[in-house]
């Protein structure tokens, strides 16, 4: 399930999945890292059409 946590947030602001919305318990990995909001802006178009698998 995804859900927007922000809503254009300053460039160098740092984004990733909300700790209090992340199962601590889970067996897998956090699939998302932290980045820095510019640096993911600058990936983001060339994939955003690709599979919806995670992207990072």
């Amino acid at each position: 399930m995804s859900i927007a946590s922000f809503y254009n947030p300053e460039s160098d602001a740092v984004i990733y999945p909300a700790p209090t919305l992340v199962d601590k318990e889970a067996e897998e990995p956090i699939l998302y890292p932290k980045f820095m909001f510019e640096d993911y802006m600058k990936v983001y178009p060339a994939l955003k059409f690709e599979d919806n698998e995670p992207r990072f």
